[in-house]
Parts: structure tokens; C-alpha cells; sequence
């Protein structure tokens, strides 16, 4: 998931591109509910707040994964989640 990547006061006004990626990883186990999934979709994002000032090229020097030009070294999907305003969900007889 992108990040804005201005985690201090000072660079708040400044002119720039400062988003970093960071990537997440969800564990699907079918024995799990939906409630668990969520406590660690929660925990794992918290956690990579707590490293979103790493560089990803430094990730990915470190992990130094198979590369293959065709895709993103440490992920093959990304979920943005943008903020504008929706109208609410109306679906035929649901409340």
C-alpha cells in the first residue's frame, strides 16, 4: 500500500514526492474468522508504520529476490485506498 511518507513535522511543507511503498503481507487460514483476519490485517500494518521510513530499493537489496522486470520484486498486487467521498452502499432490500 502506498504511504505518504512525511512522518515528521519539518517536511510537512515542503514540495515533493515522498510516498514510499509498503508492503503487507495477510496469512488466509480457513479456520480463521473474519474478525482474526482483521486483528492481524491491523497488526501487520501497524507494524510496517513502525519501518515505513525504510526505502523500499533497501528492502529489496537486502531480500535481494529473484527479479523479474515484468513485476514488482516484492509484490504482485496493490490495494489503494482513496479518500473521496461515496455515497452510501443502497442494495434492494438490505438495510
Amino acid at each position: 500500500t502506498p504511504i505518504a511518507g512525511r512522518t515528521q513535522a519539518e517536511t510537512e511543507g515542503l514540495i515533493g514526492f515522498f510516498v514510499n511503498t509498503l508492503v503487507l503481507r495477510a496469512q488466509l487460514n480457513p479456520r480463521s474468522t473474519f474478525r482474526e483476519l482483521l486483528a492481524q490485517v491491523r497488526d501487520t500494518t501497524l507494524a510496517a508504520y513502525d519501518h515505513q521510513h525504510v526505502p523500499f530499493e533497501k528492502i529489496v537489496e537486502a531480500l535481494q529476490p529473484v527479479r523479474d522486470l515484468s513485476r514488482s520484486p516484492l509484490f504482485q498486487a496493490m490495494f489503494v485506498l482513496q479518500n473521496t467521498p461515496t455515497e452510501a452502499l443502497r442494495l434492494p432490500g438490505i438495510s
